[in-house]
């Protein structure tokens, strides 16, 4: 049984494709189809399943494409590109309706919609990148593995993003500060055409460097961080906005966002959840968001409502939110806390105030914590976005148990080319 011959039943959350060996061990395989006969070569058994190589493909599927990365069957960090994007998009579904079912949830799903990208490539705003010398490597790491996979080009990425890649491969600058960098981030600014470069540092890099390596064209600013919890720049320091990147919203807003800072990878796709949010719910007086960042949603609901508040433990996420607000007249409508989602809960409830709206954006392990509390403080309608199926299933049958009703649901493919997406939900209480 060197190489047996499987068929794939179906692709999985995470991406692979599930088949059983001879015996009735599960195997997966990734870069293939449901419905394809291929040969694999085993890797890793466990008890109760097995990982595989893909050896061959004996019997390809109608949507199988060559796909266009050199990378692709290397790198970690895509998954689908070996198919066409309808299909993609329709697996995705099968694949968040099944991994719903398998966690629990036994009612109808309420899908509404699947929002397709508008950009199936070059729709990444940043790319994270680790970086390792001699040589000098920059890129992500391999697929099961932690070795790290040195690249010159990505296609998921904006391309004034790749052309600031290429061109640190070959400045003189960044080869002596890359001796002592452990891994840099690149984002973009799309309102300025230009990208900011951020890289973790065990010494702090000459000035004159800094200015140097700044003048590659399609750079508007440069930080580093060593430690603490803010980087050091921009440099140049006369950098636009204090180096902020800016994005266009809807409502006619402009985001003002400092390196490092999270914003949604695909800006388009966020702008698309941002607008089904004013659908789903047209009317609101008070709205609190748990997990605001910036104000990426809050400040798209400012068009109507009395009070808005938003939430969040990363300091300079506030910052950005404050100086967004600061651009804006809003009569004290909106207010934005450096604290925890569960310390505005607590006190919420100590003040006996509630919210007809509240927004969850929570990292990729839920909220499963302050559920609880939610549900004393959340009167109306609950908006959870989540990029995680698996989590906000769970977290979604807890929220059934305190009252609330699913009402429905939207996948936007926040990520193409890989297994993932974010999901929105809305829940009304009652």
């Amino acid at each position: 049984m060197k190489f047996p011959l499987i068929t794939i039943e179906k692709v999985v959350f995470g991406g692979e494709g599930l088949g059983r060996l001879p015996d009735g061990k599960i195997v997966f395989v990734p870069y293939v189809a449901p419905g394809e006969k291929v040969k694999v070569e085993i890797v890793k058994e466990f008890q109760d399943y097995a990982w595989a190589n893909l050896v061959e493909v004996i019997e390809n599927s109608p949507f199988r494409r060559e796909p266009l990365c050199e990378y692709y069957f290397t790198c970690g960090g895509c998954q689908l590109q070996h198919l066409n994007y309808e299909y993609q998009l329709q697996l995705k579904k099968e694949i968040f309706l099944d991994t719903f079912r398998r966690v629990g949830w036994k009612e109808e799903i309420p899908l509404e919609l699947v929002f397709p990208s508008p950009k199936e490539f070059f729709y990444r705003n940043k790319l994270r990148l680790h970086v390792e010398n001699n040589p000098l490597k920059m890129g992500f790491v391999k697929r099961r593995s932690h070795e790290v996979l040195p690249i010159k080009f990505c296609y998921l990425a904006e391309r004034k993003l790749n052309y600031v890649l290429k061109s640190l491969y070959e400045h003189p600058i960044w080869l002596k500060i890359s001796n002592y960098s452990k891994r840099l981030n690149l984002e973009f600014s799309p309102e300025e055409d230009k990208t900011v470069l951020i890289f973790w540092s065990m010494l702090p890099p000459l000035e004159e460097d800094l200015e140097e390596l700044s003048k590659i064209p399609e750079l508007k600013a440069i930080f580093y961080w060593m430690r603490g919890r803010r980087p050091e720049g921009p440099f140049p320091k006369n950098s636009s906005y204090g180096g902020r990147r800016v994005f266009k919203g809807i409502n006619q807003l402009t985001y003002y966002i400092q390196p490092g800072v999270f914003v949604q990878t695909n800006w388009e796709i966020n702008l698309e959840i941002a607008k089904t949010f004013k659908k789903w719910i047209p009317e609101y007086r008070k709205v609190l968001d748990l997990h605001s960042g910036m104000g990426n949603f809050l400040f798209s609901l400012i068009d109507k409502g009395d009070r808005f508040l938003g939430v969040d433990t990363d300091l300079r996420a506030i910052e950005d939110a404050l100086y967004i607000l600061s651009k804006l007249n809003l009569n004290g409508r909106i207010d934005f806390r450096n604290i925890s989602a569960h310390e505005a809960l607590h006190e919420a409830l100590k003040t006996e105030e509630t919210f007809d709206l509240v927004i969850l954006d929570p990292p990729r392990g839920g909220c499963k914590e302050i559920l609880k509390l939610l549900s004393e403080v959340a009167e109306k309608y609950i908006l959870y976005v989540s990029c995680d199926p698996p989590t906000l299933a769970r977290d979604l049958l807890i929220l059934k148990k305190l009252g609330y009703q699913l009402i429905k649901l939207a996948l936007f493919d926040m990520f193409p080319q890989t297994y993932h997406l974010e999901v929105l939900s809305l829940l009304q209480k009652g």
